[in-house]
């Protein structure tokens, strides 16, 4: 079988918990100390950024941190059944696009971290996530999967996923995608 190594790039619109979830993912694989855990649970609270605990995993600098938006590639590994997996934590700020796009020309593959949550979702439309989907494909990444994060914020109605899909589908097969 070819290499079992894999890049992947999350990428999406500014706070659609790409880091977060990411963050989370990664200590349900181990890869995360529960007193590592414990240390960033206590930072972040005590900087009235609380919910930004799993967000610290992968966003490490002070700027970062401050403003709560990730600025620099966030770097992570785990291994799955099949797969070594490195980690590029995307920004998703428009004024960080060439680190995005740093990030993405690196990938074999790309998670693509939408907020369902009433109006992010559509802000994010008309933003960056687009843009990230059809950077994506120029840049070469030919595998793309969607996470339809924040369900919470949409009271994890079902229409709301199917009008997510019905929505991303288009734009994702024009851009190449299946």
């Amino acid at each position: 079988r070819p290499s079992s190594q894999l890049n992947l790039c999350v990428i999406g619109h500014v706070d659609a918990g790409k880091s977060t979830l990411m963050g989370q993912l990664l200590l349900l694989r181990g890869m995360v100390d529960k007193r590592t855990m414990h240390r960033y649970e206590k930072e972040s609270r005590e900087s009235g950024k609380a919910s930004f605990k799993f967000a610290w995993v992968l966003d490490q600098g002070d700027e970062e941190r401050a403003h709560g938006v990730t600025i620099n590639v966030g770097t992570a590994f785990f291994r799955s059944a099949r797969w070594d997996v490195n980690v590029l934590d995307a920004p998703g700020h428009r004024d960080f696009v060439p680190n995005m796009i740093g990030a993405t020309a690196q990938a074999d593959a790309a998670l693509l971290v939408v907020n369902a949550a009433s109006g992010e979702f559509e802000s994010g439309l008309s933003g960056q996530t687009r843009e990230h989907i059809l950077l994506a494909r120029s840049l070469g990444v030919s595998r793309l999967l969607v996470a339809v994060n924040q369900m919470d914020g949409a009271g994890w109605a079902q229409e709301r996923y199917a009008q997510i899909q019905s929505e991303l589908t288009p734009i994702l097969r024009g851009a190449g995608y299946r």
